[in-house]
């Protein structure tokens, strides 16, 4: 039930992050005015088409190549083959080093494999390219909470905060972390 829960919902997450039309990535001029978006609109509407907007971009290699791959990827993740994922964007890395998502996907899909250590290395790197990558930010900070390191997972989601003010769960992954790192001190 728990990896059929998984596939579902890494499916719908998948779906909701497929690629757009165009030459794109970390670098396209059009993220600092989303991210501006994100930081200062109350406008749920416009917040969900600045943040869907982001994920287009930063889904878009610019390369069809390595878009292909992408999909492909994504497929192989939605239908449950984690590790075949895991080499697609393997090889995705290796030809296009410097695009952030490559890294970003291939760190969730070792989240999902619970390879915490390589998806951390992964989400260092994704941050190294694109500083503003929220989803990377998201995940830093729940493999830091899985691994009881309470007060960098708080920095991590107060990063996000920054970022992206309207993280619906961040506010309170921050509490229960707090409140894990009273128990932790005691």
């Amino acid at each position: 039930m728990k990896s059929l829960w998984r596939t579902a919902w890494l499916t719908t997450i998948l779906l909701v992050c497929s690629p757009a039309v165009g030459l794109a990535d970390q670098t396209d001029q059009r993220l600092d005015e989303l991210f501006h978006t994100l930081q200062t609109s109350h406008d749920s509407d416009q917040l969900s088409e600045a943040e869907t907007s982001i994920w287009e971009i930063w889904y878009d290699s610019g390369d069809e190549d390595v878009d292909t791959l992408m999909l492909e990827a994504s497929q192989l993740a939605a239908t449950g083959d984690l590790a075949a994922a895991e080499d697609m964007y393997a090889r995705i890395i290796q030809l296009a080093p410097n695009f952030s998502e490559g890294w970003n996907r291939r760190a969730t899909i070792r989240f999902y494999r619970q390879d915490y250590d390589g998806s951390m290395d992964d989400i260092e790197q994704t941050l190294k390219l694109e500083p503003r990558h929220f989803g990377a930010l998201w995940g830093l900070g729940m493999i830091l909470g899985l691994q009881q390191d309470y007060q960098r997972a708080i920095y991590a989601f107060e990063k996000l905060l920054e970022i992206k003010p309207n993280a619906q769960d961040a506010r309170p992954r921050i509490k229960l972390l707090k409140e894990a790192l009273v128990k932790q001190a005691v």
